[in-house]
């Protein structure tokens, strides 16, 4: 990265925390782009260089929040790593950005932004099983969306409560699957899942 691109992203990252700040103490729509200027030490012009308004600033905080989930599951996909990992990657990733991901995760669960982050960890955790593709409105894709999100819910209580190491909710994931879901969506609706990431290799040896 140059040194241009480098104090870009620091002004950027300075507006994106000063609103956070505003946002996390007051009502959204009553943070002005005064009072992150003032809170930043940035120039109202250079708001502008940036960001159209005050909520351009929060699309962009949480367009990037998902990107770098997403970015983590690509890498994930590329390079088959265990389930383990991807546990370690996505709690490092949570800690990294849990000034943010605390609000828009847990406290707004039902927010647009939580529904696209829970679905990006669905859509990798169902790679990681190997599961077989079913179309959207098969009675299958729900029931293995339905389990998916169970273990998505699980996976953020862990991050957030942190009363789990990452093995210890590695340990429980892994033998929720392999013990109770695998064989019940096997025995009660014929969707027989492959060998997870971590296993693949033993598999074919």
């Amino acid at each position: 990265m140059s040194t241009y691109e480098a104090k870009r992203c620091r002004t950027r990252s300075k507006i994106e925390r000063a609103f956070w700040e505003l946002y996390t103490e007051k009502n959204f729509r009553r943070v002005t782009v005064r009072e992150i200027t003032e809170r930043s030490g940035v120039h109202r012009s250079t708001f502008y260089t940036y960001y159209d308004s005050v909520g351009d600033v929060f699309d962009a905080i949480k367009e990037h929040q998902l990107a770098l989930v997403r970015e983590v599951i690509a890498i994930q996909d590329t390079d088959q790593n265990e389930f383990q990992t991807l546990l370690e990657t996505l709690r490092q990733l949570y800690e990294e950005n849990r000034l943010f991901l605390k609000p828009l995760l847990v406290d707004y669960h039902s927010s647009s932004f939580s529904r696209a982050y829970r679905q990006i960890l669905k859509d990798g955790l169902k790679r990681d099983g190997s599961f077989p593709s079913y179309p959207p409105d098969s009675r299958e894709y729900f029931v293995i969306d339905s389990v998916m999100s169970g273990f998505v819910e699980i996976l953020l209580q862990t991050l957030e409560a942190r009363m789990l190491n990452m093995r210890e909710s590695f340990l429980l994931a892994r033998s929720i699957m392999e013990e109770g879901a695998k064989k019940a969506m096997e025995e009660q609706f014929g969707i027989v899942a492959g060998p997870p990431a971590g296993r693949r290799e033993e598999t074919r040896q």
